[in-house]
């Protein structure tokens, strides 16, 4: 710390605390008394009022009524200074505040505090913001594994630009140099950043973080879903108020545009079954999909994941397909296959009554779920059969398929 520097921060002590002991600023100054003694001579002699007085309850001290030169901020601007400064982690936004607070003659309020860490986890965000806040600072060049929404986890290497607050969560905005363009990253995505001791000079100018409902066609959805009233509170949390519409019944009508990539179909089920898509039919077919492959990878061995019993066929060894004849004595789901055994959750009529024909994923309330053809079901379970058939492929599943489904009510000619 330069002599100036040093001198400067005993002013703001001394603003802070009243009155100090030669020996209390020595330690906060890290310093010897001798030299706490020749800075008062000199502040001093520069024509600030600090002095000092011997004995009991002595020590150096500011001119009662002194303060600093505050008349550039006004009342509102002082408020809002120290309130962002508040809201940033680590000592150095504690130091700034601390010194402003002496400055403005105003106490820290305490209605605001930041704490980037996640309910049940330790500092380690927090730690993570205070080294991405020093590489965008110091202008370093930064490493990191990165987890994109769309499943995979690759090294970026990156000029940091600045670090903005967007909806519910912190981004890091950056050149990647790889792709030679502004890249955005969420923070909790940002795994194991490293700076590397690389400084660059040249200047950066990410765009603004908004999608002003712009995403490419190709890559959009418009979709219109139905939550639980029960999930009231995350509907308000994640959407604007203006793209929900309260039922009579409590539930809530949300429509908005979303990115159509796997992040979309991960946040849909994040509600569970609190949420249900209305349109678009593609979207709603896709979850129920995905739905149904949760459902059997938990099943475990006593449910049959697919179209034909999974004990009897051994799809590497099977030359001809099996025909209805061979499973007489079981029932199958006359749209999509599947066995209908005794647990197995059936759909209903219009009269609400079990149906005897279909499994509830295909048919409620006397209707199917969504107009498909037979060649869309076949596209929808393939990838199911094969997970519960260890050596099958893709094409061997469509091909069973393609022989067996047309043996249903359903797809009956």
């Amino acid at each position: 710390m330069s002599i100036a520097a040093r001198q400067f921060q005993m002013v703001y002590l001394l603003l802070e605390k009243g009155r100090m002991t030669a020996g209390e600023l020595a330690a906060r100054l890290e310093v010897s008394q001798r030299t706490v003694l020749r800075d008062v001579d000199a502040l001093s002699a520069a024509g600030v009022p600090v002095y000092t007085t011997q004995g009991a309850g002595g020590g150096v001290a500011l001119l009662p009524g002194y303060v600093l030169d505050r008349a550039a901020f006004t009342e509102e601007e002082q408020r809002l200074l120290l309130a962002a400064l508040q809201s940033l982690p680590g000592r150095e936004g504690d130091q700034a505040l601390s010194k402003l607070s002496a400055l403005f003659r105003r106490g820290p309020e305490d209605w605001l505090q930041v704490n980037l860490s996640r309910w049940g986890a330790g500092a380690e965000e927090n730690e993570k913001f205070r080294l991405l806040k020093r590489a965008v600072l110091e202008r370093q060049t930064l490493t990191f594994e990165y987890a994109s929404s769309r499943g995979t986890t690759r090294c970026r290497r990156v000029l940091p630009a600045r670090l903005v607050y967007k909806g519910q969560g912190w981004y890091l905005q950056a050149l990647d140099l790889e792709r030679e363009d502004y890249r955005t990253f969420r923070l909790t995505r940002i795994l194991s950043p490293e700076l590397t001791g690389e400084v660059f000079h040249c200047r950066l100018e990410p765009p603004e973080m908004e999608f002003s409902g712009e995403i490419p066609p190709l890559f959009r959805a418009e979709v219109k879903l139905r939550f639980a009233a029960s999930l009231a509170y995350r509907v308000y949390d994640e959407f604007d108020q203006s793209c929900v519409e309260r039922q009579e019944d409590g539930s809530l009508l949300v429509e908005a545009v979303f990115p159509e990539d796997q992040w979309l179909y991960g946040y849909l089920l994040s509600f569970g079954p609190g949420v249900e898509v209305l349109s678009p039919d593609v979207l709603r077919r896709r979850l129920a999909a995905l739905g149904w492959k949760i459902y059997w990878a938990h099943a475990g061995e006593h449910d049959t994941p697919c179209q034909v019993c999974r004990g009897t066929m051994e799809p590497s060894k099977i030359k001809e397909v099996p025909t209805m004849e061979n499973y007489k004595d079981m029932k199958f789901c006359q749209s999509c296959g599947m066995p209908l055994g005794p647990d197995t959750p059936r759909g209903t009529e219009a009269d609400g009554s079990a149906s005897e024909d279909y499994c509830s994923y295909c048919y409620q309330g006397g209707q199917f779920a969504g107009e498909m053809t037979m060649e869309e079901m076949i596209d929808f379970c393939a990838p199911m059969m094969v997970q519960g058939n260890p050596g099958m492929t893709q094409e061997q599943a469509k091909a069973q398929m393609h022989q067996f489904f047309p043996m249903l009510k359903r797809w009956k000619r």
